[in-house]
């Protein structure tokens, strides 16, 4: 009896421990149910989009109409069509400073004003000011003139040469390079652009040793960007003939802040990174570089070794991704359209759940990997298929939508990235009439050499669609990066970047570079970002093009007196990011912070419509 009350003992305590075992299973699935995962995704996705505040004005209309505005003035030749691509360039950096500026052609500037607080010559021939002796009088009042491409070797420029800092000078030849010599550029002292990358035509000169400089080029070390004082004002010369790529904005951006005293202009503080492709069906098989390394195929690569590394990351450099998912890799682009090709619905759930417990964000690449254009030509070289009509990609994206709704049905896709940046009009009117809650298109900001890229100034388009441009991208830490990113933290406050996970896979885009490499070189990437740059706000795509929107929105006045700065905002929201160039001291902040970020520069963090920087020295 007593042995059979024990053996009813034992079967209890078995069947309780079954029990909790299931309970406990159940516990662990439902954690990683798609309810789960829709609960999360939605609360992760609700943070993208900020909850709206009154808008404040710092500073009325009949206050505005009396204060002193910042003018710059851009002087042009309408008979150089050099002249025009560096003033579009030269315009696109004062609008993103937002600094007020007019432009005049050469031949009828006969008497500068002393209310433009700048001169910005983008006149490659000197000859044609109609009274040089003018623009020298301005610069002796207090004037800065920036003349911003390499003059014609020309009795214009024999003229004047020696009141731009310059002792001895030879005819035009070609330099290669550029190295930077100061932090023109913001932490960018060491900045550099190969030789192999960037040609000039420049003039070599011998420069007085009152000048300063700035850059030189790498290969004979020409000066390439210096200044001079005359008299009350200054004269800046870029001796070179690339500051018409939008690239290179940043030695724009940084000469105009460093000629004029005490200079401050908004930035977008906005740190941004994309994983294309990501989550998609990884390719099955092995390769054999990864098998050596890893001993694993290729889908158990990415899951035990390259994700990890991804978040460690993420963890070590303060790094949030946004995602832009591929449902398949077939080339179909006629209906009828499935899941069931080529998709791979444990990885969405997988990867997109750790997405978005990192913070990050889904965003969508397509249905599979096709851009949207129905013109052949435009894909040709990719190797694509055109669509046969903006019908069938909308048909597409419909079977994107409820691929996606059947994993995170309360998830709101706000972006969306081309395959390899192309796109057409009829791609983004299917797009829109599609995924209407899809306002973020992501694509390049650099100007392409076969003008098949979709190029994008960060703006709201007239539509709606906010365009968010990335500016560098890959795993490996390059001279040619580091020159794209000091430029655009310099007139933009923005690093925007994106890899591929099959990039590991591509020995051309991988510069056949094992994933040991890669790792490592991604990691020097982001650790110099994160030392030189710390103060970044890393952010989703749909955080940043929120951040942008308010950045737009916000219009900017200066006011300068002998010993303060007096910033005032109208259409303002929360908080507002500037860069001053200052010599002097801070004594004083009201509405706002102001952080040291590199010898004489600092990061204001401006949180009144009206804030105030006393100054000393």
């Amino acid at each position: 009896m007593e042995k059979m009350n024990k053996d009813i003992v034992v079967k209890k305590n078995i069947y309780i421990i079954l029990a909790i075992v299931l309970l406990l299973g159940i516990v662990i699935e439902a954690t990683r149910s798609q309810f789960i995962l829709q609960v999360s995704s939605h609360e992760a996705n609700g943070r993208s989009a900020k909850a709206a505040v009154p808008k404040q004005n710092g500073i009325s209309p009949q206050e505005l109409a009396r204060l002193t505005r910042e003018k710059f003035l851009i002087v042009t030749d309408p008979e150089d069509s050099g002249s025009g691509e560096i003033t579009r360039n030269v315009k696109q950096v004062l609008d993103y400073m937002k600094k007020e500026y007019e432009t005049t052609e050469v031949t009828k500037l006969t008497k500068p004003s002393v209310s433009y607080r700048t001169i910005l010559v983008t006149v490659e021939n000197l000859g044609k000011f109609p009274d040089l002796d003018a623009l020298l009088r301005y610069a002796e009042d207090g004037g800065r003139v920036f003349f911003t491409r390499t003059p014609e070797y020309n009795d214009g420029f024999y003229r004047i040469y020696r009141k731009l800092g310059v002792n001895a000078m030879g005819g035009p030849v070609v330099t290669k390079g550029i190295q930077m010599t100061s932090n023109l550029l913001i932490q960018g002292q060491e900045a550099k652009i190969s030789e192999k990358l960037i040609f000039n035509t420049s003039i070599p000169v011998e420069l007085e040793e009152r000048s300063k400089v700035y850059a030189i080029a790498i290969e004979d070390r020409v000066p390439l960007l210096w200044d001079v004082d005359y008299g009350k004002g200054k004269f800046m010369v870029y001796n070179g003939t690339n500051l018409q790529s939008s690239m290179n904005r940043g030695l724009i951006a940084g000469a105009v802040s460093v000629l004029n005293p005490d200079f401050l202009y908004p930035i977008m503080n906005m740190k941004i990174m994309y994983i294309d492709d990501f989550p998609s069906p990884f390719r099955q098989g092995y390769d054999l570089d990864i098998y050596r390394a890893y001993k694993k195929d290729i889908p158990d690569f990415y899951h035990d070794i390259w994700w990890p590394d991804m978040i460690r990351l993420a963890a070590d450099y303060d790094v949030t991704y946004t995602g832009a998912l591929i449902q398949t890799y077939n080339d179909r682009v006629e209906p009828p359209f499935t899941d069931l090709e080529g998709s791979d619905k444990t990885n969405l759930i997988t990867y997109g759940r750790d997405l978005l417990k990192l913070g990050g964000e889904l965003g969508i690449h397509g249905y599979n990997h096709q851009s949207l254009v129905t013109d052949q030509s435009r894909v040709d070289e990719l190797g694509y298929r055109a669509w046969p009509s903006e019908a069938s990609m909308t048909q597409s994206l419909q079977e994107l939508d409820a691929y996606i709704k059947r994993i995170f049905s309360q998830y709101a896709i706000r972006v969306y990235v081309p395959p390899s940046n192309v796109m057409a009009e009829e791609g983004r009117q299917a797009l829109k009439n599609t995924l209407p809650q899809v306002n973020i298109i992501a694509s390049l900001y650099a100007e392409s050499a076969n003008n098949l890229e979709y190029i994008q100034e960060f703006s709201v388009a007239g539509d709606g669609i906010v365009e968010m441009p990335r500016i560098t991208s890959g795993y490996a830490d390059t001279d040619i990066n580091d020159w794209y990113i000091a430029n655009a933290m310099t007139s933009l406050g923005v690093f925007s970047h994106f890899v591929h996970p099959d990039d590991i896979l591509d020995k051309a885009r991988s510069k056949e570079k094992t994933w040991p490499i890669l790792s490592k070189e991604i990691r020097s990437m982001m650790k110099k970002l994160y030392e030189r740059y710390p103060w970044m706000r890393s952010m989703t795509a749909s955080e940043g093009g929120s951040e942008l929107t308010d950045y737009l929105q916000t219009r900017v006045y200066v006011e300068h007196s002998e010993d303060k700065i007096t910033g005032y905002m109208n259409n303002f929201s929360e908080e507002m990011f500037f860069v001053l160039r200052t010599d002097k001291k801070m004594t004083s902040t009201q509405g706002c912070s102001v952080e040291w970020i590199d010898e004489g520069v600092y990061l204001v963090h401006a949180t009144k419509a009206k804030f105030e920087i006393g100054l000393k020295g």
